[in-house]
């Protein structure tokens, strides 16, 4: 299973664009909050499906603060990060993650690209797509062998 990874769009529609295009075919699209219009946008020009949190910043979204899903034999946990204070540390974020027996935790808000295994749970940031910052997204595969996380930049 291929899963695109986006989110921190803050208003960079063309760059939530090119990072759909750039990663090609995927099975599914997880947005990690802030940018909740660019996320609707995109659905309603390509018709695609995407699984969202709501952001900090997105006053107004259909979204909630936190899915809880299981894709192929893997549990994710897909949050944006703020309500567990993600830019002072990710112990929080990572106690959740081990404690509720997540495979990986898929964040955002930091704006920084991470992937990073604490214990047995790993935690993923595709960075953001904010104009004015390294532009990042990424790309999770999940198969019987395990989650590989890939970090790209624009």
């Amino acid at each position: 299973m291929r899963i695109g990874v986006t989110g921190d769009i803050h208003g960079n529609y063309s760059g939530l664009k090119r990072a759909v295009e750039q990663i090609g075919p995927v099975d599914q699209w997880l947005f990690t909050g802030d940018g909740y219009r660019e996320v609707a946008r995109l659905r309603a020009d390509l018709g695609i499906t995407v699984v969202g949190v709501a952001g900090n910043c997105d006053l107004f979204t259909e979204y909630p603060d936190e899915q809880r899903l299981q894709l192929g034999n893997y549990r994710i946990l897909l949050t944006h990060g703020h309500l567990y204070g993600v830019k002072q540390g990710l112990t929080r974020l990572a106690l959740v993650g081990q404690s509720e027996g997540f495979d990986l935790v898929v964040f955002g808000h930091t704006h920084r690209q991470l992937h990073e295994l604490w214990g047995q749970v790993r935690l993923f940031n595709p960075g953001a797509l904010a104009v004015g910052r390294t532009a990042g997204y990424g790309l999770i595969e999940l198969d019987a062998h395990g989650i590989r996380p890939t970090l790209y930049q624009l």
